[in-house]
């Protein structure tokens, strides 16, 4: 709770050190924009944030990042709070559950902001948009694609999500389940359990530990979790299971690089987190602007990081998977 105390406590003060406009700019900007990830200083929503100030220089809106060093709904919610007192025009968030947040950004949107999520999405009628990296079908083939490069004969496969409150990561499992069972280039898989780990490193560690003992047959460890399938893979590595078990799912490149290089796991997947916050950084400006419609099939350009089609319920695509294995790893730098 110090640490919030202080990034609240700052959050309060950078405002003011930026000319700013207040919560009623007209259209065209200069908009007040505030983003918070599910937690701060993990590589992943850095990157993502330094794509959202990004695009806030490149639009002329000022840029506000800010929330707690750990996930807690309950901190993300006093965040939001903090957010809405300071008179934003737009709100970012990558939401820790999907419920929990949606009364304080409902309370935002009754008051004009526009509230664009990305990586992980709030209840819909909470926002406005969701940046989602991936579709959940794309998000969930790719990374049994991933598994097949590790085992291509197939086998036990288990999942670690974040909670069974996280929206991606139990949609991701939805997906790779139906898959394995109703798709002919999946079904060299079988799902054994599915296990809980909140996004923390010595958890995912023990519940990767605890998964192959449970199981001694087991194959592949898969997870949407930036944390968890790296942690996986330094599970197998000290427990010996190396080239008998394998992790993959999303991991940043420089989380993996080991692994991939001395051949103890195969191939990771993820996205651009970069492009992924200038992207709903470009979203919430457009949507302040008038200019940007939830109609479906709505296409538009975000600046430097492409052209989008607005879907269903708002939520737009970012849609660029990366495969990493031994030989592109060093390609990417992040």
């Amino acid at each position: 709770m110090r640490k919030l105390s202080v990034v609240l406590l700052m959050m309060a003060v950078v405002p003011l050190l930026i000319a700013s406009p207040a919560a009623g700019a007209g259209k065209g900007g200069p908009y007040r924009l505030f983003m918070t990830p599910k937690w701060t200083g993990f590589p992943y929503f850095e990157r993502a944030a330094a794509g959202g100030k990004a695009a806030a220089q490149d639009l002329g809106d000022s840029f506000v990042y800010a929330g707690a060093d750990h996930a807690d709904v309950q901190l993300q919610v006093q965040t939001l709070q903090n957010f809405l007192a300071q008179k934003p025009n737009g709100i970012m968030l990558a939401a820790i559950d999907l419920n929990a947040v949606a009364p304080v950004l409902k309370q935002a949107r009754s008051r004009g902001v526009v509230v664009t999520t990305f990586d992980a999405d709030a209840a819909t009628p909470a926002r406005d948009f969701f940046c989602n990296q991936m579709s959940y079908e794309q998000a969930a083939r790719t990374m049994l694609d991933c598994a097949l490069l590790d085992a291509p004969e197939g086998g036990e496969v288990a999942f670690v999500a974040a909670a069974p409150t996280a929206p991606n990561h139990m949609a991701h499992i939805k997906y790779m389940k139906q898959f394995i069972a109703n798709d002919p280039k999946y079904k060299v898989f079988k799902v054994v359990d599915t296990q809980f780990a909140q996004d923390d490193d010595a958890k995912s560690y023990d519940v990767a530990v605890n998964l192959m003992e449970a199981h001694p047959n087991l194959k592949v460890i898969i997870s949407s979790s930036a944390v968890s399938a790296p942690a996986g893979a330094r599970a197998i590595v000290a427990t010996g299971k190396a080239g008998k078990v394998f992790s993959t799912g999303f991991a940043l490149p420089s989380a993996i690089k080991g692994y991939l290089k001395d051949g103890s796991e195969k191939a990771f997947a993820l996205w651009d987190p970069y492009e992924l916050g200038y992207l709903a950084t470009w979203v919430t400006h457009m949507a302040l602007d008038g200019k940007l419609s939830k109609t479906p099939g709505t296409k538009f350009k975000a600046g430097k990081v492409g052209e989008y089609t607005v879907g269903k319920d708002g939520e737009i695509v970012y849609g660029k998977a990366l495969i990493f294995t031994k030989d592109n790893v060093d390609n990417y730098d992040f």
